[in-house]
Formats: C-alpha cells, structure tokens, sequence
C-alpha cells in the first residue's frame, strides 16, 4: 500500500514538474531571465515563486525580466 501512494505521489509532481518545465522554455524563448532583486515582501495579487522565512513573511528575491 505504501507503494502505491509513493508512486501516486510521483506521478503527481511529475506532472506538475512538466508544466514548470514548459513554462520556463517559452520564457526563455521569449527572451525573458531571472533577475536577482533585493528581497521584499510579495504581493499576493502577483504570481510569484516566494521564499518562506522563520517568522512566516514570504518574500521574493528575483523577477523575471525581458
């Protein structure tokens, strides 16, 4: 049984990983990059890849820039 849910899981973030992965190569033949900024608080209107901090604040420390 563990099995199966081990191999359920997998499938899952394989497939989440694939959309990542097709996201990231039209991005980048768009001419778009990841820039290091300052981090700062996200804004939660604005999809964003944030970092989680000890205290619970979720920041952002790059952009994506053309």
């Amino acid at each position: 049984m563990k099995k199966f849910f081990f191999a359920v899981m997998v499938l899952s973030l394989g497939g989440c990983n694939a959309a990542y992965n097709k996201a990231v190569k039209e991005q980048i033949a768009q001419g778009y990059k990841w820039v290091k900024i300052p981090c700062r608080p996200a804004n939660p209107d604005v999809p964003s890849i944030t970092m989680d901090t000890h205290d619970g604040q979720k920041l952002v420390c790059s952009v994506l820039q053309k």
